[in-house]
């Protein structure tokens, strides 16, 4: 009986040795938390930079010019029209100011938008025809 005693010690200790010593080992039912993607992960990511204008376009102009910009013969209030592409002549050769200007006064069948449009909105409105229609290959 004097040799059971230590040996079953020695056993006890052994064993609990071995779990506090390795507890990565157990194996439990826990599931892990998920991380949210860090700040930096979502700052690769490139902002629209005309998602405002966009919608601005898509209401004002696409309409009558198409969402690619390219123009064409439209009928609007009962009258039959050229509507220019913003692919050819002088869409591609005048200034912005002179582009900005055809916006606010309208003309040649256009709407004046001096009323609807901020000069600001006017202003984005040219920029994202240059950036995006006019480099979309049309």
């Amino acid at each position: 009986m004097k040799l059971v005693t230590p040996t079953l010690l020695l056993f006890a200790a052994i064993l609990l040795a071995s779990a506090c010593a390795a507890p990565d080992t157990v194996t439990t039912n826990q599931t892990q938390p998920t991380l949210a993607p860090s700040p930096a992960a979502k700052s690769n990511a490139a902002p629209d930079e005309f998602a405002a204008v966009r919608a601005t376009f898509q209401k004002n102009c696409a309409g009558c010019h198409g969402e690619d910009g390219t123009g064409g013969t439209k009928t609007v209030d009962g009258k039959k029209l050229k509507v220019p592409s913003f692919h050819e002549a002088h869409a591609l050769k005048d200034s912005d100011e002179d582009f900005i200007k055809q916006i606010a006064n309208g003309g040649d069948g256009m709407p004046a938008f001096k009323d609807k449009l901020s000069p600001e909105e006017m202003t984005d409105v040219v920029r994202y025809i240059r950036k995006v229609i006019q480099t979309s290959g049309h």
